[in-house]
């Protein structure tokens, strides 16, 4: 429990008492004093039940009609509390899950750290399910429970006083001695209330791992989904969909296999909370009921008591009818612990050992000696680079055959590759480019400017760039959203060298940027390098 609400307290405290967190915390105050005037509200509501059920007792034809005056006036105050309350509540929980995805959105693209939680030897699953769909729960959950359980205490408060009142004195032989009790109906609420919240937790306690485990599994059918998609042309080139079939059925067997485990527990705790809740109803009523026929106790008073022993049944068993959403709640924001331990463990790999010069005064070089990339166990050599000097203007590329660790190589020059030993000095603008060329989603104009802002760069800048790689024919479609998709493996190759001219890097490093293109389109945009970053440092790599 300790850990759960420090973690808790490290989402809460750096969004609420920041100096952005002025707004959140008068939406919170607002939201709270919306709920304290429904409470209010309910408080009239329990005294005007008295003062109702008394006027039909006595047959008061006038006090029966003003009583529906008052209480057109207690059920308006009620409905714009509720629904103000409600309203503030999802807007400020709107505004912390944006704050909490930017927080993990930042933390996970920051320093490669996406990239980096791949290589840890353990890491949880799915974080962009985790920063799509457990911040918001987080933010819901924490705002749904935390209002509730202010308005249970004030509740509490104001009706236990109501409650204590109304109960008729009982008394009680104890040790050969009679003695009186006094509020019946307040210690039959406490002690109906612990038993029902004992019971609660003992049946709903295993809702945490459940609802953890299921979204865990959800994520991993969804991922898998998405891998179908992105892979579609290897599949269907393969013709293995029977393959991609039993691999999405075993993956929803077990969606489907902890749905079931999911639901009849809570169907368990359903069964006891509804039960626990419709015999409330009417317990307060069975207790009075011989005070009332003894005519100690008018009518007015026994609805009045029967409607303040439910409120504060409500109150005091709040964790009992919350207890699935808390449940969930803890699972969510252990979800977020993982993903953020993960985080954390991604950030402690850090870059290389080896040190890059910010381009500042110093004149843009490239030298490595005795650069190794390890695997992750240390234990075997990826790739090495013995020695490599190079200055601005000179072109290099690193020949060997396919499998001797060029990529690896590019990785520790990309500063990607935390497993490294040796000397590597960088220095001025770099900029790396994979064998197989990314595009974002979105226009032409924006995969072709990348890592660059659409804003940066003008339309003539990138319609040369297009130009000058062999690509005239795409310039009328810098705005086209469904270029990228038509694009051949060797066209996306030339857009990688666009995106040079474009960026204007003091060192460019390539890994076999031109495996889809023939001898003469590799020697022609090489050329064009030459041409228009005569001073770059460009190193490739190629069979």
């Amino acid at each position: 429990m300790k850990i759960f609400l420090r973690s808790v307290w490290g989402y809460t405290k750096p969004y609420f008492f920041s100096r952005a967190g002025l707004l959140p915390s008068l939406l919170l105050v607002v939201a709270i004093t919306f709920q304290l005037i429904v409470v209010a509200a309910e408080v009239a509501r329990n005294q005007w039940r008295n003062d109702f059920f008394e006027s039909l007792q006595k047959r008061d034809w006038d006090e029966f009609v003003h009583q529906f005056w008052v209480y057109l006036v207690i059920a308006a105050v009620l409905i714009v509390g509720t629904v103000y309350q409600t309203y503030f509540i999802k807007s400020l929980s709107v505004r912390w899950r944006r704050w909490l995805t930017e927080h993990f959105v930042n933390r996970w693209l920051d320093d490669a750290s996406h990239y980096r939680m791949k290589l840890l030897p353990v890491r949880g699953d799915n974080p962009d399910q985790r920063i799509a769909d457990d911040t918001r729960k987080f933010a819901e959950n924490a705002l749904s429970l935390c209002v509730g359980l202010i308005g249970a205490v004030v509740t509490l408060a104001s009706f236990i006083t109501v409650l204590w009142l109304i109960s008729p004195p009982v008394s009680v032989s104890f040790m050969g001695e009679q003695r009186v009790v006094p509020g019946l109906l307040v210690w039959c609420a406490l002690i109906y209330s612990a038993i029902g919240t004992w019971v609660a937790h003992l049946i709903g306690r295993y809702l945490i791992p459940l609802n953890y485990q299921h979204d865990r599994l959800e994520g991993d059918f969804r991922f898998d989904l998405v891998r179908v998609r992105d892979s579609g042309e290897q599949i269907a080139t393969l013709h293995g969909e029977q393959v991609e079939k039993d691999i999405l059925a075993g993956r929803f067997a077990r969606v489907v296999d902890n749905w079931f485990a999911l639901i009849r527990r809570e169907k368990l705790l359903g069964f006891f909370s509804e039960g626990f809740k419709h015999a409330s109803l009417y317990f307060p009523y069975l207790v009075l009921a011989p005070f009332y026929f003894a005519e100690t106790l008018q009518f007015g008073q026994l609805m009045q008591a029967g409607s303040a022993f439910s409120i504060v049944r409500v109150s005091l068993s709040y964790f009992v009818t919350a207890y699935q959403q808390l449940a969930e709640w803890v699972a969510v924001t252990q979800r977020l612990d993982g993903l953020d331990a993960d985080l954390s463990a991604a950030q402690k790999l850090g870059t290389l050992p080896p040190f890059e010069r910010e381009p500042a005064a110093d004149m843009p070089g490239l030298s490595a000696e005795n650069l190794v990339a390890w695997n992750v166990d240390r234990d075997r050599e990826l790739g090495t680079l013995p020695s490599l000097h190079m200055v601005p203007g000179e072109m290099h590329t690193l020949r060997s055959r396919s499998g001797s660790g060029k990529t690896s190589i590019v990785r520790a020059l990309a500063s990607l590759w935390p497993f490294t030993s040796g000397r590597l000095e960088i220095s001025g603008r770099k900029l790396v480019l994979p064998q197989n060329a990314y595009m974002p989603p979105g226009t032409l104009k924006r995969a072709l400017v990348y890592p660059l802002g659409e804003q940066e760069v003008d339309d003539t800048t990138a319609i040369a760039a297009l130009a000058a790689v062999g690509l005239s024919s795409l310039a009328d479609h810098l705005q086209d959203e469904s270029v990228i998709a038509r694009l051949s493996g060797g066209e996306r190759q030339r857009i990688a060298f666009a995106r040079a001219l474009i960026f204007k890097p003091d060192v460019l490093v390539m890994d076999e940027p031109t495996s889809w293109l023939d001898q003469r389109a590799h020697d022609e945009l090489f050329d064009v390098l030459k041409l228009h970053l005569p001073r770059a440092i460009v190193l490739s790599t190629s069979t």
